[in-house]
């Protein structure tokens, strides 16, 4: 377990403050920052510190290799060797378990079942750290010469356990060169008292109602069934954008500036948009270092020359997509947790994907736009639920998915679950809103009209206060909502 939220807020934080900004000294200054991410990590980690350090260690030392390399052979081989033993320690250490298990349902044999426990963030400090060796490889980058900046970039604590998925090249130089200023701090704590609020008021709630539906001593019903995921969606999105804020906000704080990792998936167009949208830290890492790769690779490369060769000039444009596709969205299930629901989720989206690149455009084409686009947005709010419930369920898969269209239930409806929405309607609506853009488009509306009739310097003063009287509000309600609630942890802490 990590530190609980209130220790973290007004134990750690504030102590690290105090230290980095005692310390005036550039060098010194990543010094604090690397003990106390250490010590984060130790505290709900004590022993896989040790693999997260040697972790850090072979990328460092294969990123040397790989810039040392004098032929394109070394390279090859340098890079490859990265990558392999990063994809080998999360294999072992987040996979194992479920090979042996999938292994012995498909061949009846009883191989004992490894009890490894997931190390915190592997999935995510895995890829930052690989992504380290390849871009030096593809020259994007120099290979790091000190061993504390690279392990600093890896264990740096607000991203380190859930994201956004920080690329080495994001903050290359500002590993070497930070400048904080009062600004900086105080957008960084207004972005992450945002953060905590969405976790702590909207995530949390939501999460009491959803576990509330789907736990219906009455039965399962498909109002249940469907208003449980709902919140589970609104659950999910607060719990893991909430988090995202509050590491983009920690490390303005620091003078980072750490990637966007989501922009309002909810009100996307279709499947496509929304992935351009949600957790976009993690579906550029595959675009980048798997989609091209695999469209890149010699295999397509043979596959296409043979499709043109034979005629099949429209089949040698799409197949290789297809297959590239495939592959990422398989591997993005896959990276999500060792289970079978979660290859079946990536399964779904690339399926999804596939279906509207080449077929539904198209057909949504012929339409009238207006007519398009209402049809868009509705199947894709379905589609989007249904993922989540594929998602969410690791056991009875199926049977609980036929609870969705009444297959398994006690009908309907019953009063149980129309009393559980009732309860959380307003619930309900303020999540919904809070996760369209209109209050920052009520805000830069005030901005626009406001503030050029005040002056410069009276709107900056105006802006600040306004943000600290933001923050001050939100960490008194979050510490209220917090004081005597069980640990709740963030829900991708666990992949």
């Amino acid at each position: 377990m990590v530190f609980s939220s209130l220790f973290f807020v007004y134990i750690f934080l504030p102590l690290l403050l105090i230290f980095y900004f005692a310390i005036k000294k550039d060098a010194w200054r990543r010094g604090v920052l690397l003990v106390f991410s250490l010590v984060f990590y130790a505290w709900g980690e004590p022993v896989y510190i040790l693999l997260m350090l040697f972790s850090a260690l072979i990328n460092y030392v294969f990123g040397l290799l790989v810039g040392a390399g004098k032929t394109p052979a070394a390279r090859k081989a340098a890079v490859a060797g990265g990558v392999v033993l990063n994809l080998a320690m999360l294999g072992v250490f987040k996979y194992a378990g479920f090979a042996v298990e999938s292994l012995n349902a498909v061949t009846g044999l009883s191989i004992p079942v490894p009890a490894i426990v997931l190390p915190l963030g592997i999935s995510f400090y895995t890829f930052q750290a690989m992504t380290y060796v390849i871009d030096v490889y593809r020259e994007n980058c120099a290979p790091q010469r000190s061993f504390p900046r690279l392990l600093l970039f890896i264990t740096f604590f607000p991203q380190l356990v859930a994201g956004p998925i920080v690329r080495y090249t994001d903050i290359e130089d500002q590993l070497e060169n930070r400048r904080v200023t009062a600004k900086q701090i105080n957008d960084g704590l207004y972005r992450f008292a945002i953060g905590m609020g969405k976790k702590v008021v909207l995530a949390n709630t939501c999460a009491l109602a959803a576990d509330n539906l789907f736990a219906s001593t009455a039965g399962p019903t498909v109002l249940s069934s469907w208003g449980g995921i709902l919140f589970y969606a609104m659950q999910i999105y607060f719990d893991f954008s909430g988090y995202s804020d509050m590491a983009i906000g920690l490390g303005k704080m620091f003078g980072f500036t750490f990637p966007e990792n989501f922009d309002y998936p909810y009100i996307s167009k279709n499947v496509t948009e929304y992935w351009r949208r949600w957790h976009m830290t993690l579906g550029g890492w595959f675009r980048d270092y798997l989609f091209y790769p695999v469209m890149r690779s010699k295999l397509i490369s043979k596959l296409t020359k043979a499709l043109k060769k034979s005629g099949h000039k429209t089949a040698a444009k799409n197949i290789p997509t297809i297959i590239a596709l495939t592959v990422v969205w398989f591997s993005t299930g896959l990276w999500h947790g060792a289970s079978w629901n979660y290859v079946l989720w990536g399964i779904y989206y690339g399926a999804w994907l596939i279906l509207e690149k080449f077929v539904l455009d198209k057909a949504y084409k012929r339409i009238p736009a207006l007519l398009s686009n209402i049809i868009q947005h509705v199947s894709f709010i379905f589609i989007t639920l249904f993922g989540f419930a594929i998602f969410y369920n690791e056991t009875n898969l199926f049977t609980k998915l036929g609870h969705f269209f009444g297959i398994g239930t006690t009908g309907f409806t019953n009063v149980y679950a129309e009393s559980m929405i009732y309860e959380n309607g307003v619930l309900l609506i303020v999540a919904l809103i809070c996760s369209t853009p209109l209050a920052k488009m009520l805000m830069d509306l005030v901005r626009k009209k406001l503030y050029p009739k005040m002056g410069e310097e009276t709107a900056y003063t105006v802006d600040r206060l306004i943000k600290t009287a933001v923050i001050f509000a939100l960490f008194a309600l979050c510490t209220v909502r917090l004081v005597g609630d069980s640990y709740n942890p963030f829900i991708y802490f666990k992949f």
